[in-house]
C-alpha cells in the first residue's frame, strides 16, 4: 500500500529544489531527445485523462495580485516569496484537425475546474499546496469566502482533509492585504514532461509561452483556457524554459545535457514576466 507522501499527487506537489533554464528554441528539439533518453516521458493518467495517442500537452495559468501589484513586489524583491496561481491543463489533438467542425473539438480538459495553488519559494527550494475550484467559483470565494457544494465535491477524490487547510490558507492570505485580490495576468504554453518513477526527479520544458490580459469574462466562461480564446499576447516569450525539480542531489548526467543544449541557468518568473508585460 502506498503511503499519502506517494500518491501522485503528493509527488507532484512535495517540496524540492527547483532549478530552472531558458534555452533556444532551435536547441528544444535537441533537448528533447536527450531528456527522453534519461527519464520516462510522464503522461497525465487519472480521471478524464485523454485515451488518444501522442496529444499535446498545454498550460493556462492565471496568476493573482491586488491593484497595487504587491505578489509582484515582493517577488521581485526577495528570493522568498510566495505565488498565488490557478491552473488549467488541456490538450491538444492535432490527429484530429482535419475531422474537427469546431476547433473545440481539438481540445480535451483534464479536469472541469482550475487547480488553485499556493506557491512558496525560498531560495531554490520550492513546494505547493493546491486544491480544485470551478472558474464560476472564484470570485464568490476570493470576494466573501463561499465554498460551494461543488467545491467541497470536488476535494473529495484527491485531496481529503488537506482540501480545508488549503483553503484556509488561501483565505488567510486574501486577508492580509487591504486591496481585494484579483486576476492579474495569464500565461499559457505549450509543456514537455519527464519523471522518474519514485518521483525523485521532474522535468519541465515549457515552449511557446504567452502573456495575456485577463479577458473580462473570465470566470463566466464554461469552457477551457485555451490559448486560442485569450484574445491577443501582449508578449510572447522567444525562449524556453526548463525547470528541474529534485528531492535530493540533481541527477549527474543534468550537467552534460545542459551543455550539449545551450542551457542557461536563470531564475525565470512566469509570473514576474507576464505581470511586466500586462502592466509595463
Amino acid at each position: 500500500m502506498h503511503s499519502p507522501d506517494d500518491t501522485p499527487e503528493a509527488l507532484m506537489t512535495a517540496e524540492r529544489q527547483e532549478i530552472k533554464y531558458v534555452i533556444l528554441q532551435t536547441s528544444a528539439q535537441r533537448l528533447v531527445q536527450e531528456a527522453s533518453l534519461k527519464l520516462p516521458r510522464h503522461r497525465f493518467t487519472g480521471a478524464g485523462e485523454n485515451p488518444l495517442p501522442q496529444p499535446w500537452h498545454y498550460v493556462t495559468t492565471i496568476y493573482f495580485d491586488t491593484p497595487s501589484r504587491d505578489l509582484y513586489r515582493a517577488a521581485v524583491a526577495s528570493e522568498s516569496n510566495l505565488k498565488l496561481r490557478a491552473k488549467e491543463y488541456y490538450d491538444v489533438n492535432p490527429g484530429l484537425a482535419e475531422l474537427a467542425t469546431d476547433p473545440r473539438q481539438l481540445h480535451h480538459p483534464f479536469r472541469p475546474a482550475l487547480f488553485l495553488e499556493i506557491k512558496h519559494k525560498d531560495g531554490s527550494r520550492t513546494g505547493k499546496r493546491r486544491v480544485s475550484i470551478p472558474k464560476r467559483d472564484v470570485p464568490g470565494f476570493f470576494g466573501q469566502g463561499a465554498i460551494t457544494p461543488e467545491m467541497i465535491r470536488l476535494q473529495e477524490h484527491v485531496y481529503g482533509p488537506a482540501a480545508e487547510r488549503v483553503l484556509r490558507e488561501v483565505a488567510d492570505l486574501l486577508g492580509r492585504y487591504q486591496e481585494p485580490m484579483r486576476a492579474d495576468c495569464l500565461v499559457n504554453y505549450r509543456r514537455l514532461v519527464w519523471q522518474d518513477e519514485p518521483g525523485a526527479v521532474r522535468m519541465t520544458l515549457d515552449l511557446g509561452i504567452a502573456f495575456f490580459a485577463p479577458p473580462e469574462d473570465l470566470w463566466q466562461r464554461d469552457y477551457t483556457l485555451v490559448r486560442e480564446e485569450l484574445g491577443s499576447a501582449v508578449a510572447v516569450e522567444r525562449r524556453c524554459v526548463l525547470e528541474v525539480k529534485a528531492r535530493g542531489t540533481p541527477p549527474a548526467w543534468l550537467d552534460t545535457m545542459l551543455a550539449q543544449t545551450g542551457a542557461v541557468r536563470e531564475g525565470y518568473s512566469k509570473f514576474e514576466a507576464a505581470s511586466r508585460a500586462v502592466h509595463g
